[in-house]
């Protein structure tokens, strides 16, 4: 027979450990609710995410780390519905980013993100197909062949082109401070006191503010005509600025406001009668972010723009763009490696195995690189050269309705501003005809297309100078930094027939627009008295911004039925009831 079992002591039995009776029973009660909330959890894993609590979270729930998980379809349910509140990423006629796939594409891109490209002893494939891609560019680029027969080209796959920009600055950098060294007779410290610069376009993309400010390299900003040379840089103007500190001059192949290509043909030429005059060793970097991918497609009627140049030492572009790879996909390429990729190349053995990386981001996942392979085999050289095909032929067709298009005073709606077709991006790019002195400008057209969902970007000509103290300046040399313009980038999502409709739209802004006798810009002065109400009246009665929108709507005190400013504390409400009641109706 077992033995009785023996009596536990009361504390031991009751888990109070001498806790007193209220103690004992605020844990009770504790654990009842955390059993409660585990068995309405389980209730709503087995539902569909609408009949589940998930479904009643506000989106502050997702600000803090959450306690407890959730069913895989119900956390898809809620990213899904966040991104049904952006535009849709089609009609978004702003960005040069590719936005369409097909399922074997996404499959891939999908392999790739559980792929570290840092680690090439385990993942030696991938690494080969990384490297046919860098071939497969620098090939089309006409890079020199590499000095050892069978060695790859010398290039990397990056995070978009902002790092190709940066790591193409870095090799420049270190090339021109062995030679600035060697020709002043200076030490290693001596040498790194001397700050170099880059000379650029004022056009230039965000990355290069980045290298300025990143790597301590000043910038001579050189600006271009609007009117005259529609934005490309003229040679002359941007050789002129190069001195014994600068490391490089950067030209870009389709800028980004409106997709002229600087003239890199003409540029080399300047850059070789320097060199040759005064002894320097200054070359070229082709930011080809965008043009990288059109270049080799389109008839260049001759011109060079690339290693077939003898100065261009560096080139990158944005596989994302019009390489038509998945976002955060980029690409640069090196002349050669010696006194170029080896000053910015660093050896790795500690993962089992030898190699040089030559990026900024050491762990990276092979989908860009994947997916860039992808759409190489599956498109070829022919499907390149028709898919831009299609968008030259969508360009042509917005640039001709907007140049067509006419004001009631018989004068054209627009002024024309992008390269016209030829050696150039698929980008249509224009402003509203000054001339017209409507009271509303293309900012303006922008945010009314955009109730149709189209999103057509509005741009200020003026830049903020950093190395200026952040003084607001023109862009160019022939326009006010207030002045506005327009682009429409033709990606290849952009058909023909939704083309169309985007100049349906046009049309009926336009109308609307001409209809308002204060123009867009009552509208607008209108929503930003209204913001700053909302504003004041969040930090008087202690609310949350959202809050305070909501109680001001519930005042009638919103657009249409605004009347004077106002404080809650003088109303009939009192301010706690007002909370109250924004917190329960926010949405």
């Amino acid at each position: 027979m077992s033995e009785p079992a023996t009596k536990r002591p009361r504390a031991e039995e009751d888990g109070d450990n001498g806790d007193s009776k209220d103690e004992i029973i605020a844990k009770l009660k504790a654990r009842v609710a955390e059993l409660e909330s585990c068995v309405t959890r389980q209730g709503s894993d087995s539902m569909t995410y609408y009949a589940s609590h998930h479904a009643g979270f506000s989106s502050d729930e997702y600000a803090t780390f959450p306690k407890d998980g959730m069913p895989a379809r119900h956390v898809k349910e809620i990213i899904e519905q966040a991104h049904l509140c952006d535009f849709s990423p089609r009609l978004n006629t702003s960005s040069y980013v590719n936005v369409v796939s097909e399922p074997e594409e996404r499959d891939v891109g999908a392999l790739g993100a559980e792929v570290n490209l840092a680690d090439a002893s385990v993942y030696p494939a991938s690494i080969k197909i990384h490297d046919r891609v860098v071939d497969m560019i620098a090939k089309k680029w006409h890079a020199p062949e590499p000095a050892v027969k069978g060695d790859n080209y010398v290039g990397a796959g990056t995070v978009g082109s902002t790092e190709a920009c940066l790591l193409s600055g870095l090799a420049l950098k270190f090339r021109w401070r062995e030679w600035y060294k060697a020709k002043h007779g200076m030490t290693d410290e001596q040498v790194q006191a001397v700050k170099p610069n880059i000379v650029i376009s004022s056009a230039y993309q965000a990355a290069w503010e980045k290298f300025f400010r990143y790597f301590d390299v000043d910038a001579k900003l050189v600006k271009a005509s609007l009117l005259k040379d529609k934005m490309a840089i003229n040679a002359k103007d941007l050789v002129s600025h190069v001195d014994e500190k600068t490391i490089g001059v950067v030209c870009i192949l389709g800028n980004h406001y409106n997709g002229v290509f600087d003239p890199v043909w003409e540029v080399n030429d300047e850059i070789e009668k320097v060199n040759a005059e005064k002894g320097f060793q200054v070359g070229i970097h082709v930011d080809a972010a965008s043009g990288g991918f059109i270049a080799p497609f389109i008839d260049m009627k001759g011109l060079k723009f690339d290693f077939r140049l003898k100065n261009v030492l560096t080139m990158s572009t944005s596989g994302h763009k019009f390489g038509e790879s998945v976002c955060g996909t980029g690409w640069v390429i090196f002349r050669q490696r010696e006194d170029l990729s080896s000053h910015i190349a660093v050896s790795v053995t500690y993962l089992g195995g030898h190699c040089d990386s030559i990026t900024l981001n050491f762990s990276r996942p092979a989908s860009g690189p994947f997916v860039q392979f992808y759409k190489m085999l599956r498109l070829g050289e022919e499907g390149y050269k028709s898919k831009v095909a299609n968008q030259m032929n969508v360009a042509h067709y917005l640039r001709e309705f907007i140049r067509d298009l006419k004001h009631p005073s018989g004068k054209p709606r627009f002024q024309m501003l992008d390269g016209g077709g030829s050696v150039c991006l698929p980008v249509v790019a224009a402003r509203l005809n000054p001339e017209l002195d409507l009271a509303y400008n293309d900012i303006d057209l922008q945010h009314a297309i955009s109730e149709s969902h189209w999103y057509v970007s509005g741009y200020s000509l003026g830049f903020e100078n950093f190395m200026n103290g952040g003084i607001m300046e023109p862009l160019f040399n022939d326009v006010d930094a207030t002045a506005t313009m327009f682009r429409i980038v033709v990606k290849s999502n952009l058909t023909r027939s939704l083309a169309e409709d985007l100049t349906g739209h046009f049309i009926e802004t336009l109308t609307v627009l001409d209809s308002m006798e204060e123009g867009y810009a009552s509208m607008r002065s209108a929503k930003a008295a209204v913001q700053q109400d909302v504003v004041e009246l969040a930090q008087a009665e202690q609310m949350t911004v959202r809050q305070a929108a909501v109680a001001s709507v519930a005042l009638g005190k919103w657009m249409g039925k605004r009347k004077k400013r106002f404080s809650l504390s003088q109303g009939p409400q009192r301010p706690s009831m007002l909370k109250a009641f924004s917190a329960a109706h926010v949405c």
